[in-house]
């Protein structure tokens, strides 16, 4: 055993005393200095403007134990217009190891929010963001995000949605990155949450991206999940989705297949807005099935009942005259014409008043087939006044184009080119084209030239 001089033992106690004892107690100290400068809410928020890639704003930064900060009156904003995207009282991030079920441990970042609103418009950019983080273009992620919210608010122009039970997680997988988030709308029982849930696959060549919505058999305003998707839009503002879509991305487009109902649908809007037709009335639309592929329609089966409400006489004319349904008598002017009927000035009383539109629709490559739903009338009856039948179905399918051209009539041409037909074309079922019988190749068009073209 060693033996020390007085002396020694006395500058080695005076030593650890000083290692062990005053430094930790000074950086502490300058630590917890440091985090309660005047600055230093300003240097926080500019951190997270320049990782959010937003303009921040913090009215206070608390640390409440090593790895937990808590945020108050947290605001993020357009960093070029300065508009207000979202808005929370409280903001609280705890940094955690977990240990998943094979035993190996991961980083969690767990993110727990007040209050928070978030504006309509913010919606769009965090599903860009989103994707952005699912497909590692903002940098590899390897620590899960948990987000929770017991109330969180959509401040939309037409009126707010409050979501009660608000979940999210993005979790990092071996295959992919998996993100999903669960809510439930505020004074809406339904048997389970709706579910947003979205799928990196990197299993594939190219990596791809999907997503899936379940509503929980609840239903969701249409015009906030226009936000994310917006073939929602057109609508309506008081349209509601309840069911199921799921969608892949391929490297020619997107893939998927819907079911559901869509609850208030606006004919107007969705009329009015896009073809020069009139027509009014709510409705619902009940899905069964519709199977899209490329972006476009490939097959769907539809039930729609509305009413009641007013439709155009020349809207009616051109379905009588390109997918041969059948008009009830003295119906339309006695000049049948398509031409003639749609090119007149419309007054109200080109209008017709009914008071159910019944219809059972099937859609694809191969043509429309619609039958008539219409109760209390005539079998095969499509629009009737509450009393007689306006409009019966037809005996046989009709062709995609029969149905351009019915919702867009103004031309001689087969398939008339206009904005409207463009948007329809993209997005209905079209069929192959098919030799004539008996021959094995196309036809070729050999235009005939001026003579002096031909020297």
């Amino acid at each position: 055993m060693f033996h020390l001089h007085d002396t020694t033992r006395r500058r080695l106690c005076i030593g650890g005393f000083v290692l062990l004892g005053v430094l930790p107690a000074l950086l502490v100290g300058g630590w917890c200095v440091s985090r309660h400068l005047p600055g230093r809410v300003e240097a926080e928020a500019r951190e997270l403007a320049a990782s959010l890639r937003l303009d921040v704003k913090l009215s206070a930064v608390r640390y409440l134990r090593p790895g937990v900060v808590l945020y108050e009156g947290v605001e993020l904003a357009e960093p070029e217009t300065h508009r207000r995207l979202l808005r929370c009282r409280l903001l609280e991030i705890c940094s955690k190891r977990e240990t998943d079920p094979q035993g190996q441990t991961q980083p969690t970042l767990s993110v727990v929010a007040s209050q928070p609103e978030i504006e309509a418009s913010a919606i769009p950019r965090a599903w860009r963001w989103l994707q952005l983080l699912l497909s590692s273009e903002l940098g590899r992620v390897e620590t899960d995000v948990q987000l929770c919210a017991s109330e969180l608010t959509l401040h939309a122009a037409d009126g707010s949605q409050t979501l009660t039970d608000a979940q999210g997680l993005i979790e990092c997988l071996q295959d992919g990155t998996h993100a999903q988030f669960n809510f439930r709308l505020a004074g809406v029982n339904t048997p389970e949450p709706a579910r947003i849930r979205l799928v990196r696959n990197r299993q594939v060549s190219p990596p791809a991206s999907g997503f899936e919505l379940y509503t929980g058999g609840g239903e969701l305003p249409c015009n906030v999940l226009a936000m994310a998707l917006g073939e929602l839009k057109p609508l309506g503002p008081r349209c509601r989705f309840r069911g199921y879509i799921w969608a892949n991305e391929t490297t020619d487009g997107w893939e998927g297949e819907m079911t559901g109902q869509l609850v208030g649908l606006d004919l107007t809007t969705l009329v009015n807005d896009r073809f020069p037709h009139r027509m009014s009335g709510i409705g619902e639309l009940t899905v069964q099935s519709a199977r899209f592929r490329h972006g476009r329609l490939e097959e769907g089966s539809a039930i729609l009942v509305a009413g009641p409400g007013t439709v155009d006489r020349a809207l009616l004319a051109a379905a009588v005259e390109r997918l041969g349904l059948r008009p009830a008598a003295n119906l339309l002017p006695s000049h049948n014409s398509l031409r003639e009927a749609a090119g007149q000035e419309r007054t109200i009383n080109d209008r017709l008043r009914y008071k159910q539109l019944a219809i059972a629709a099937t859609l694809d490559a191969q043509g429309l087939r619609v039958r008539g739903r219409c109760a209390g009338v005539g079998p095969g009856t499509i629009l009737s006044d509450g009393r007689r039948p306006l409009l019966a179905e037809s005996d046989s399918p009709q062709t995609v184009a029969a149905l351009v051209q019915t919702l867009v009539p103004q031309s001689a041409v087969q398939v008339p080119a206009s904005r409207q037909t463009d948007w329809l074309l993209r997005h209905l079922p079209v069929p192959d084209v098919i030799p004539p019988a008996g021959s094995e190749a196309l036809p070729v068009a050999r235009p005939r030239l001026p003579d002096r073209w031909q020297r």
